[in-house]
């Protein structure tokens, strides 16, 4: 546990990161004495007496109260994106000095992995060794610290998917993370310091009113692509019936197409890579279209058929691999690459 608290009262390089001032009139803090005095003056016959006296005391009791709030936007992310960090503020709005826990916690449609809460000391705006913080020792009346989560999303978590990432504080005794704080039962005793917890509800289900604690979320939603691929395949000409119904004999030729296509309201895919491995029973036939275009990328699909498109250069018979990068594919389009073979 040592290692995950974080010594609030201490005056360094660091401890001032994160903290900010609320403006707010501060409240009258627990243990504070309140005397009030009566004197009543009065007159018999016109005579002045000696006043009368008496005063009442009673001590402030602590009333805890603490507010997480999200900080900042929080935009889409990519699905398998990893690091992503989410900010949020803890107050103190109690009267007294109050230790916090903090804990993480995710609702919705996937499940963050290797989540961290931490303050970022050194503010590079990520997670480094020795900034994971679970404990917050002493946050003081109106104090407020500023901690980060850190998560990484699953691979092929699919397009439109949300998760909320929630930081709960919930109040401890100050620089003891083994006493959680409880309400104080029974009467008011004027003597002695009890207490009220006052905290609303953060997130349903998460956090309770007047429970010591409260919590805040992050709404995480994902852009993916949604890739699909399909090939087909098209005898163009054979040695006999040349382009007549032409028919997959040895000396044939056939295109090949592939499209990719991704799908309707998904993210824009980039860096898009076609690779394809030629049979044995094939070799690549170069010069298939145009002068010299030997395989024709970002073309269009209708009926199982590629056409359009730009023309590449560079293979030879030789080949048994295609290879060639498509143009970024929006959602809801379709790209195709095509070449041809001859059967051996």
């Amino acid at each position: 546990m040592g290692s995950n608290r974080y010594l609030l009262g201490a005056v360094s390089a660091i401890a001032l990161v994160g903290f900010a001032a609320p403006a707010m009139a501060q409240e009258t803090s627990a243990g504070e004495l309140i005397t009030n005095r009566v004197t009543v003056d009065f007159r018999v016959g016109n005579v002045q007496q000696t006043a009368v006296e008496d005063s009442d005391t009673f001590v402030v009791d602590r009333k805890i109260d603490v507010v997480v709030a999200a900080v900042g936007a929080s935009p889409n992310v990519s699905s398998g994106e990893n690091q992503i960090v989410r900010e949020f503020s803890v107050t103190n709005l109690s009267n007294a000095t109050v230790g916090y826990q903090l804990t993480f916690q995710s609702t919705g449609d996937y499940v963050p992995e290797n989540a961290v809460i931490f303050i970022d000391a050194n503010s590079n705006g990520s997670f480094d060794a020795g900034e994971e913080v679970t404990f917050l020792d002493a946050l003081a009346q109106d104090e407020t610290v500023n901690v980060l989560v850190q998560f990484d999303v699953p691979a092929d978590t699919p397009n439109g998917d949300t998760v909320n990432i929630i930081l709960v504080a919930n109040a401890y005794e100050a620089n003891d993370p083994g006493s959680e704080i409880v309400a104080s039962t029974g009467p008011d005793d004027p003597t002695t310091v009890q207490t009220v917890l006052a905290d609303g509800i953060g997130v349903a289900g998460i956090d309770a009113e007047y429970a010591g604690d409260h919590a805040d979320a992050h709404a995480v939603t994902i852009n993916a692509a949604a890739m699909t691929v399909e090939k087909f395949s098209t005898v163009v000409w054979d040695p006999v019936n040349l382009t007549v119904d032409p028919k997959a004999i040895p000396g044939a030729r056939v295109q090949y197409c592939i499209a990719v296509t991704n799908a309707a309201g998904a993210a824009t895919a980039t860096g898009v890579t076609v690779n394809d491995d030629l049979p044995v029973q094939v070799t690549f036939y170069p010069d298939a279209y145009g002068t010299t275009g030997d395989v024709v990328i970002d073309g269009t699909l209708s009926g199982g058929v590629c056409s359009g498109g730009t023309e590449v250069d560079g293979y030879t018979a030789a080949d048994t691999t295609v290879n060639e990068l498509l143009s970024d594919i929006p959602g809801g389009t379709t790209r195709t690459l095509y070449f041809t073979v001859e059967i051996k």
